[in-house]
């Protein structure tokens, strides 16, 4: 499925930059949530995987560091919603067990991550992140709706 969509990434004007060896995660990563094997699999080996604009990108392993103070971070929206809503417990449990994999910030704000306690891939969007809507079963079936259009990035 990722020769399928490094093909669907070329047609696309996508940047796919690859790397020999798996990317491992931060220990802040692996600690905070369960990591699906095959959403790991598929991602570990790019180092960019982003739209031509910069402006949507799938989260790489070397996204997940906590050393860039600027741009948009991984848990931008979490961090975001935490500042707008004061610290609301909600918020923090709902990003525990939602794992962000993709950022768009073309027009509104949106992002699609992986609901740790089932697989399911959510999508959601500003102003209330976390009011989320399933989008796939599982992470491969989210690659195999990119690929066949189903889910337009």
């Amino acid at each position: 499925m990722k020769e399928q969509f490094i093909k669907w990434a070329e047609d696309n004007n996508w940047d796919i930059v690859e790397i020999e060896d798996q990317a491992e995660l931060p220990d802040h990563i692996k600690d905070r949530y369960s990591i699906p094997k095959n959403w790991y699999d598929f991602i570990a080996r790019f180092r960019v995987c982003q739209n031509r604009d910069f402006t949507k990108w799938f989260l790489t392993p070397l996204d997940y560091k906590n050393d860039r103070n600027e741009g948009f971070r991984w848990n931008e929206y979490e961090l975001q919603s935490l500042e707008w809503c004061d610290g609301d417990a909600q918020i923090s449990a709902y990003w525990d067990t939602h794992l962000p994999i993709f950022i768009s910030v073309e027009g509104e704000y949106s992002y699609y991550a992986i609901d740790t306690t089932n697989g399911q891939v959510v999508y959601g969007y500003e102003p209330e992140y976390e009011d989320s809507t399933i989008v796939a079963t599982d992470f491969d079936t989210f690659i195999s709706k990119i690929i066949s259009g189903e889910i337009v990035l």
